[in-house]
């Protein structure tokens, strides 16, 4: 199978802003093998490619044999290639194969999005549609983004602006290659002890369809900055619920947002901390209890 087939399909799916699981479920697919399909770990059988390219409404040989992405994608490379080189190395976790090449994604036009209805009130489905920029490796592959807290307030102003992104530390990870993903830098206590100052967590994009609720998301406001939060959805009703885990003073209120206020969500799958944690209470009982037990063996052994 040609190598533009995977490429293909997550970019015309990402085109008409819909998640895996939607796309499996209309083809009458698994949302793992539709996956699998995109990160080229399997292939389809003829009848489902015939399905695939039927779908996304364009022959099977412009499916297999095309980079669709040509067609509306803005490719940009910075002035000084050696320099660019140079910061490539650098940056290159893997392989050391980051590029400096940016995609800009065109957002598709759709003017039958659904609405849900809440008493007698429309709200619309908004669906939110892949990160405008991305970076690519020289294999054509999805770079991973750094956000530092000192770039977050650029972040909320220019995610959406080539130069920008492209001024940020870029990496290639193993196994991070179903999706889109950032690094954030996590500042303050809010989410202790889930997440403590200086952490940083990857995160993969999320469309809001897929928000679970009271799992932990990167938001990225119009005017209240990064957020690194516990999330309940209810985005039928225009809204999000933004928590904090370290609340129990009230320092940190629970927020209840406007979904117009949201730019991106990422979901957050792991995190890196330089602090280790200290033994949980259930392993301070059970030293406790192997003490009591020392001692209480040598008084009836006297």
């Amino acid at each position: 199978m040609p190598t533009f087939f995977a490429s293909n399909l997550s970019f015309l799916r990402k085109k008409k802003g819909l998640t895996q699981a939607e796309v499996a479920t209309a083809l009458g697919l698994k949302r793992n093998t539709f996956s699998n399909y995109e990160t080229t770990h399997s292939e389809p059988d003829l009848n489902t490619l015939e399905k695939i390219a039927s779908f996304f409404d364009i022959s099977m040989d412009e499916l297999i044999s095309l980079d669709l992405s040509k067609e509306s994608l803005v490719e940009l490379k910075g002035g000084n290639d050696e320099k660019n080189d140079d910061r490539d190395k650098k940056n290159g976790a893997v392989g050391g194969n980051v590029t400096s090449v940016v995609r800009q994604y065109q957002p598709p036009v759709d003017d039958d999005l659904p609405v849900s209805v809440v008493g007698s009130t429309l709200y619309p489905y908004r669906r939110f549609q892949a990160p405008k920029i991305v970076t690519i490796d020289s294999q054509g592959e999805e770079n991973i983004i750094y956000v530092p807290v000192k770039a977050r307030a650029g972040y909320m102003l220019g995610y959406g602006d080539p130069q920008f992104i492209q001024s940020l530390s870029a990496y290639r990870l193993p196994g991070y290659t179903n999706g889109t993903y950032r690094i954030f830098e996590v500042e303050g206590h809010s989410m202790f002890p889930t997440l403590q100052d200086a952490d940083r967590v990857i995160a993969r994009w999320a469309d809001i369809s897929e928000v679970r609720d009271d799992r932990v998301y990167v938001l990225v406001t119009r005017t209240q900055g990064v957020l690194i939060k516990r999330l309940i959805n209810r985005h039928h009703e225009g809204k999000i619920i933004v928590k904090s885990d370290n609340n129990h003073a009230g320092e940190f209120p629970t927020i209840v947002m406007d979904m117009d206020e949201v730019a991106e969500i990422w979901y957050v799958v792991e995190r890196w901390t330089r602090q280790l944690p200290g033994p949980g209470e259930i392993y301070k009982r059970l030293v406790n209890i192997e003490a009591e037990l020392a001692m209480l063996k040598q008084k009836m052994g006297e």
